[in-house]
C-alpha cells in the first residue's frame, strides 16, 4: 500500500494538520478521520490576484427552492473555470504519450448568496507545482462580489502512475503563479 502525506502548513504554527491518505482512498491519521480544512484564504477573495479569467451564465436552474443559486452550481462554475484553464495549459487532452491531467482534490469555501440572473467572472492561477500534480486557486465573481474560491489539484498521469511535469510546462504553469503565492 502507497501512503501519501499531506501536512498543512499554512496552519499557524504548531496547529499544523497532519493528514495521511492511503492509496485506496482510505484516510489514516492518530486512529480517526480526517479531512483537509476548507480553503480559507482570504487572498483567494481578491480579484487583482488572477491571471487568467473566464465567464460563465448563472442559469434559472442552478437555483434552490429559496431561490439562491445552489452550491452544487456555484462548483460548476469552479470546474468551468479549472477545466478552462488546464485546457489552456495542454493538460486537459491525452497526449501521444497517453498522459493526461485528472482531477485529485478540491477545497471549497462557499461565501455569499447570489442570484439568477447574470454572469459570473471566473479566476484562476496556480497556488503551488509539485513533481507531477498543480494545485489551482479559483473564485468566482458575480456583481462585484466574490461567491465562492477553492484550491483544486489537478495530477498528471500516464496509465495510473503520476507523470513528471517537464519543464516546458513547469515554465508556462509559473506565467500563471497568483500573486502572493
Amino acid at each position: 500500500m502507497r501512503i501519501h502525506l499531506l501536512v498543512d502548513e499554512a496552519a499557524e504554527p504548531g496547529a499544523g494538520e497532519v493528514v495521511v491518505f492511503a492509496e485506496d482512498g482510505g484516510c489514516r491519521g492518530g486512529g480517526m478521520l480526517h479531512s483537509c480544512p476548507m480553503s480559507r484564504d482570504k487572498r483567494l477573495q481578491d480579484r487583482s490576484i488572477y491571471p487568467h479569467w473566464c465567464t460563465d451564465t448563472v442559469r434559472f436552474s442552478d437555483q434552490d427552492a429559496a431561490g439562491h443559486v445552489n452550491n452544487v452550481a456555484l462548483c460548476a462554475y469552479l470546474e468551468t473555470a479549472r477545466l478552462t484553464f488546464i485546457r489552456d495549459m495542454g493538460l486537459m487532452s491525452r497526449g501521444e504519450d497517453g498522459v493526461r491531467g485528472i482531477s485529485a482534490g478540491m477545497n471549497v469555501s462557499f461565501l455569499a448568496e447570489s442570484h439568477w440572473p447574470g454572469q459570473v467572472e471566473l479566476g484562476t492561477g496556480v497556488i503551488a507545482i509539485g513533481t507531477s500534480s498543480v494545485t489551482v486557486g479559483s473564485a468566482a465573481f458575480k456583481d462585484g462580489a466574490c461567491i465562492v474560491a477553492a484550491e483544486m489539484t489537478v495530477v498528471r498521469l500516464k496509465g495510473k502512475t503520476p507523470h513528471p511535469i517537464g519543464p516546458d510546462l513547469r515554465s508556462s504553469l509559473e506565467k500563471y503563479r497568483l500573486k502572493g503565492f
